[in-house]
């Protein structure tokens, strides 16, 4: 009996050992993983911190081609305005008149044209004038045309082929056409029904 009760305690005593050897593996490597945490933490600290400065670096990049984009544009519009000044100083010294700029532009003439519109978008209409023989005359147009329709400001592109009109106009330096009002009267081809007063 006593040596089986020692056969026992060796057992105990064997389990007891090899458990806390488990123990201690079990320790480590829980020691193991929480140590890789920490460096993976760690470097997933760093990364977002370089990520931030990238950011950084690439906004300020941004910034400043921003910043060079539009001197670059405001130096573009300068070099067009003064090459304009210079045509039109060319234009007007050339023709051996000693007027300046607003001189000519008070002396240009104005002219009036009444016909339908043949077509018409953003920045172009073409009409078609009976007291011409049915010339098509086309203009140009910018944004400070006077555009009407039944007694409304409307936008040029809103006119319709078909629509009656009265332009008024004016010679450029280059011998365009530049619109510079134009009214839909209000009794049109499209409205045949309606009687002329």
């Amino acid at each position: 009996m006593r040596k089986l009760m020692m056969a026992v305690m060796a057992v105990a005593g064997l389990g007891l050992t090899v458990g806390c050897q488990d123990r201690n593996k079990v320790q480590q490597e829980q020691q193991d993983v929480a140590e890789a945490q920490r460096d993976v933490a760690q470097e997933r600290q760093e990364i977002n911190k370089e990520v931030a400065e990238t950011r950084q670096d690439g906004r300020e990049e941004l910034t400043d081609a921003q910043k060079d984009l539009v001197e670059e544009q405001r130096e573009l519009a300068d070099a067009q305005h003064k090459q304009m000044d210079e045509q039109n100083d060319q234009a007007i010294g050339g023709s051996g008149n000693t007027m300046n700029k607003n001189d000519t532009a008070a002396n240009v003439k104005t002219e009036e044209v009444e016909g339908t519109i043949q077509s018409t978008s953003a920045n172009t209409i073409a009409i078609i004038v009976p007291d011409k023989n049915n010339q098509v005359m086309r203009f140009q147009a910018n944004q400070q045309v006077q555009v009407m329709k039944d007694d409304k400001p409307v936008a040029l592109k809103d006119l319709k082929a078909g629509d009656e009109v009265r332009a008024s106009y004016q010679l450029d330096p280059n011998g365009k056409m530049m619109l510079k009002s134009i009214e839909v009267e209000k009794l049109s081809a499209q409205h045949p029904d309606q009687q002329k007063k």
